[in-house]
């Protein structure tokens, strides 16, 4: 049940910010480049509440963006570990071999990220590189839950209705997927 409510007030949030930035950007008729897109964020929130909101949008920023680091780092030193474990780079089955991988991985991919974003200086190509690995990793979550379902059959009983909101799901993100992986392609390519 929290997991639904959050899903729904995530998606409603998500939503009208989307809609809001869209609406700003719009009349701006052209796309900020570099660190400009901070401040043209900043913007969607001073032209509608007032110059005044400025700094606790940019303190609210902070932490949410700080939130969303920390929970992706635990995320992907994880994932990166069982990756390693997968292809033998690192014996899965000894739990300090993993705790060490993971240890290396909670510095090595902060530093790498802070690295990227001072060399790189474009965070609307890191926002949009990352998007496109988000929209990959969308393609392979589509394929496990098919695999768990179908080959593996360990953790969802078999009924009509499962496999009808599975494959609405799984059509959902890989559709969702593809256009992501498309709009990249074409922002990389223009």
């Amino acid at each position: 049940m929290d997991a639904l409510f959050a899903m729904i007030i995530y998606t409603l949030v998500t939503a009208a910010f989307y809609l809001l930035g869209a609406a700003i950007l719009h009349n701006t008729k052209d796309i900020p480049e570099g660190t400009a897109l901070i401040a043209s964020i900043a913007d969607i929130y001073t032209k509608t509440l007032g110059d005044g909101v400025k700094i606790f949008y940019l303190v609210g920023a902070f932490f949410v963006l700080f939130s969303s680091v920390f929970a992706t780092l635990a995320y992907w030193t994880r994932l990166f570990s069982d990756i390693f474990g997968q292809f033998g780079w690192i014996d899965f089955n000894k739990v300090n071999a993993r705790k060490r991988t993971v240890a290396i991985l909670a510095w090595t991919l902060p530093v790498t990220w802070i690295l990227a974003y001072f060399f790189i200086r474009l965070p609307s190509l890191m926002i949009l590189s990352g998007g496109f690995v988000g929209s990959v990793l969308l393609l392979l979550v589509c394929y496990a839950a098919i695999y768990f379902r179908y080959k593996k059959n360990a953790f969802m009983p078999k009924s009509i209705t499962g496999d009808v909101f599975l494959w609405i799901s799984v059509l959902s993100i890989f559709t969702l997927g593809a256009y992501g992986i498309i709009e990249m392609g074409r922002q990389f390519i223009i």
